[in-house]
């Protein structure tokens, strides 16, 4: 997983009389909120207005859920004998988090980002197997800061959907299992190619890894992928996007979200002008997009 900058999510938890939730995914931000309240066995007569002061689009493969989530509960659980003071998160607090909102299920990479930003790398389940606690999270097994010049290129089709809530959930189901060599390969990529040039700043190796991984991922998904209606779009973005040079451009989870890293500002904005110059602003959202050299935090407020 890699983390952006922005869009960001920023929420604001206070304890009103009754639940309730405004802004955008307001009444999601809400529902997380009465989860975490149950999970801990709060007191019945708790309760918290959440305002969702900003938000990515949701299901469009930026993780908007999980995140949400995770600022929900650290809110909550400030405000309810926790340590209500300016601070960041540590990877066990985020999976604690994740897990009484009802997140991670399927993945910690959300979790871990929360937490540190940056590149995260999770081990995975293999089938049914919970490898780790709490909450049976797959363990985490890198993480990298990337240079603080490298840039993303946030390309988003507008008025498309990824697979999400039940849609999502049969797709998972029907899926056949994941080739352990293709597994094997993939880990290869990430272990020996992204974490490494990420931590050595060697940006060139880092786009072809990118690149090369984004590709190997959607293999096992490609059965469910290529009936979402923006396949086809997606996939001639990517191919314009290698023609202009982009090797480390990849989708994000099922779409349509595509991200593209740049060595700079000026090559991101170059890039940004290159699509806009071929029409591509009049059916997609473009954005250069700073990459998370850190986690989330939390401030109180008055």
């Amino acid at each position: 997983g890699l983390m952006l900058e922005e869009p960001a999510t920023t929420v604001v938890v206070r304890r009103p009389d009754t639940f309730g939730g405004s802004g955008p995914g307001g009444e999601r931000a809400a529902a997380f909120a009465r989860t975490c309240a149950a999970s801990w066995n709060l007191p019945r007569g708790a309760a918290f207005q959440v305002e969702v002061a900003a938000a990515p689009r949701p299901h469009v493969g930026l993780g908007s859920g999980t995140q949400l989530a995770l600022a929900v509960a650290a809110g909550v659980e400030a405000l309810t004998g926790g340590a209500l003071r300016e601070r960041a998160f540590d990877a066990g607090e985020a999976l604690a988090l994740a897990s009484a909102a009802g997140r991670g299920r399927r993945s910690s990479v959300g979790a871990y980002g929360f937490a540190l930003g940056g590149l995260v790398v999770e081990a995975g389940r293999l089938g049914a197997d919970k490898v780790a606690a709490p909450a049976g999270a797959s363990p985490l097994v890198a993480s990298a800061t990337l240079p603080d010049a490298w840039r993303g290129v946030l390309v988003i089709e507008r008025g498309c959907e990824g697979l999400h809530g039940d849609a999502e959930r049969a797709a998972f189901e029907a899926l056949a299992p994941v080739d352990r060599g293709l597994t094997a390969e993939l880990s290869r990529l990430a272990l020996l190619g992204l974490v490494p040039a990420a931590l050595e700043g060697r940006f060139d190796a880092f786009a072809e890894a990118l690149g090369a991984y984004g590709r190997l991922a959607g293999v096992p998904f490609a059965p469910a992928s290529r009936l979402l209606p923006f396949h086809d779009s997606l996939a001639r973005l990517l191919s314009r996007l290698a023609a202009l040079g982009f090797k480390g451009a990849a989708q994000s989870s099922w779409g349509p979200a595509v991200l593209a890293i740049c060595p700079s500002q000026d090559a991101a904005e170059g890039l940004v002008a290159a699509l806009s110059a071929e029409g591509l602003g009049s059916t997609h959202d473009l954005a250069v997009v700073r990459l998370a050299a850190r986690g989330a935090r939390l401030r109180p407020i008055d």
